[in-house]
């Protein structure tokens, strides 16, 4: 099966600002399934969405269906030593399009754009367990033993 077999009318792009409330929308619905059960209001997916793509070195990529976007991978181009990076902030794929290789897709997409900036790497957080461990790793990623991931909560004082 061929990409273009995979995509039929789908479009791959970098994103547009007309995009995020699509974008809003996959991410409500993506989440919302198990594993993840996120509760997340159209505003609230919305705003993310803008704040993630408000720094000059923000890139967004999409998958638009025709109706709406399918799938889209946010993130920062990120300095570290002497390399950069894209650190991927958001990526989801609307449930209606999920295991039909889009995802994959999606990915190697931005990774040919970022090439075109010098950008040779990606780096995310995700669930330890969930099943997108097991996608990340089957689209190149690695589990880095060495890293924690840490936070802070201030909610309630």
């Amino acid at each position: 099966m061929t990409e273009f077999d995979i995509l039929g009318n789908m479009e791959i792009r970098l994103i547009a600002d007309t995009d995020f409330a699509a974008c809003a929308d996959t991410l409500i619905n993506a989440f919302k399934q198990e594993p993840w059960n996120e509760e997340w209001t159209f505003e609230n997916a919305q705003t993310r969405i803008v704040e993630l793509m408000s720094s000059k070195m923000s890139r967004g990529y999409v998958v638009h269906d025709g109706n709406g976007i399918a799938a889209m991978c946010i993130g920062r181009i990120m300095t570290y030593t002497d390399f950069k990076e894209l650190f991927i902030d958001e990526f989801s794929v609307h449930p209606l399009h999920q295991k039909k290789g889009i995802g994959g897709m999606l990915l190697n997409f931005a990774k040919e754009e970022l090439r075109k900036e010098d950008v040779y790497g990606m780096v995310l957080n995700t669930v330890k367990d969930y099943p997108s461990v097991k996608f990340y790793k089957k689209n190149g990623f690695k589990i880095l033993e060495s890293i924690v991931m840490m936070a802070a909560s201030f909610k309630g004082g």
